[in-house]
């Protein structure tokens, strides 16, 4: 997550950005993070989507990690059908899973195997609460990758963040409910301005 990290703040520079809102949803939630801690200066506003303090401490983490491990060329097709579709609880258009499906197909099992090195690794971020950087933190109840007790334990972490926990929902609030997450989004970066 360090080095994602890197690379978020590589690309700020390189589109000459000085600051800019980071948007991390799961995995992309704990390189925001770090972005953050990295470099307070740089984020004005941070976003964080099916969000926890850390990865690790997770239950069904074990099982989960195995099974990426045990991954080899070609990642099975049905091994990335049941990962995004176990994220999900209210309905997505099936085109649009199959999309997310070939979008996973793309990694080599070695990628597979790096990301989880990485979330296992990633420590939790606690000095994350006095950078005082405005942050938004949207979630669903029936997030299956990360549990009510995880999401209220990162809001409790950043207790001036704003939260939203949607009903219904999974780990997905950007694909599951989207018009919703944009509104909440669109409002959220223009309040202050």
């Amino acid at each position: 997550m360090h080095d994602m990290a890197a690379d978020v703040l590589a690309l700020m520079d390189a589109l000459r950005l000085e600051r800019a809102t980071v948007v991390g949803h799961s995995m992309g939630s704990f390189v925001a993070q770090q972005v953050a801690v990295s470099a307070p200066r740089r984020v004005e506003r941070l976003v964080l989507v099916g969000s926890a303090p850390a990865f690790r401490r997770m239950s069904g983490v074990d099982e989960f990690a195995a099974a990426v491990y045990a991954l080899e060329d070609p990642v099975p097709e049905q091994f990335a059908r049941e990962f995004q579709v176990s994220t999900i609880h209210h309905p997505i258009p099936a085109e649009f899973l199959d999309t997310a499906v070939a979008t996973s197909l793309r990694l080599p099992a070695r990628v597979w195997h790096g990301i989880m090195t990485g979330m296992l690794a990633s420590p939790p971020a606690p000095e994350l609460a006095g950078l005082r950087i405005p942050t938004l933190i949207l979630s669903g109840d029936r997030d299956a990758v990360f549990t009510t007790p995880a999401q209220q334990a990162l809001i409790a972490q950043l207790p001036e963040a704003r939260s939203s926990i949607y009903a219904e929902t999974g780990h997905a609030p950007h694909w599951e409910r989207p018009e919703r997450f944009a509104g909440e989004l669109v409002r959220f970066l223009g309040e202050g301005r």
